[in-house]
């Protein structure tokens, strides 16, 4: 008997080129073991929807968690009239605590106090030396 050596790579890239030039055989192929192509279709395209929405929030948060970090930064090396400044708009925001100096604010406190928008106006003005 002759030794026959199948090379399954190669049946893949035939059975790849075949089904890609034919779809219908793909989803002929599908349906006889059992699948529905239209169902598997619609679960991909939804997984891959929520694999890059966790992605988005993920850089999100990491960017919104960088930004209170360099407002920190700068809030802590701002002169002494940009700190009251600072303070007197921190009490706007809330009026019902009491701040006595923002060198013992941390990233928490300012995350409960402003939102990202009022952190980036405000960061805006400090470089713009308006404050």
């Amino acid at each position: 008997m002759k030794n026959t050596k199948i090379d399954i790579d190669k049946l893949n890239r035939e059975l790849f080129l075949i089904t890609h030039r034919e779809p219908e055989l793909l989803d002929e192929m599908l349906r006889n073991s059992g699948f529905d192509p239209e169902k598997l279709e619609k679960n991909g395209v939804a997984k891959i929807k929520a694999l890059l929405f966790k992605q988005k929030v993920a850089l999100n948060k990491q960017t919104q968690e960088s930004l209170y970090t360099i407002a920190l930064t700068i809030f802590e090396s701002a002169k002494e009239s940009t700190k009251e400044g600072i303070l007197n708009l921190l009490r706007l925001r809330a009026p019902q605590l009491q701040f006595n100096n923002l060198e013992k604010m941390d990233e928490q406190d300012l995350k409960e106090i402003l939102d990202e928008s009022d952190l980036l106006d405000l960061m805006n003005k400090i470089e713009r030396k308006e404050l």
